[in-house]
């Protein structure tokens, strides 16, 4: 059985995420090899900028990172992949 908030598309939310929510990648995001970048340390930040519904990507969240200078870093993930931000 799944849980309640996993699959919430029909509220705007992926997983726990919306729209705006600023985010790092959790320690299962930094794990994986699509992310493995110089640049993905830890203590990165983003901000979710989209999330994409319409053809049922694998990795619908969009996000655009704050403190990366590089473009060619990752911008598509899984809600597992990312962690909100604690201020």
């Amino acid at each position: 059985m799944t849980q309640k908030w996993k699959y919430r598309e029909e509220l705007g939310k992926q997983g726990k995420f919306r729209i705006g929510d600023l985010i790092q990648l959790s320690s299962y995001g930094l794990k994986s090899e699509q992310n493995t970048n110089v640049h993905f340390d830890g203590e990165e930040m983003g901000i979710v900028t989209k999330i994409d519904y319409s053809r049922h990507e694998k990795y619908p969240i969009i996000v655009q990172w704050i403190n990366i200078p590089v473009k060619n870093t990752a911008s598509r993930f899984f809600f597992r992949e990312l962690k909100l931000k604690r201020t």
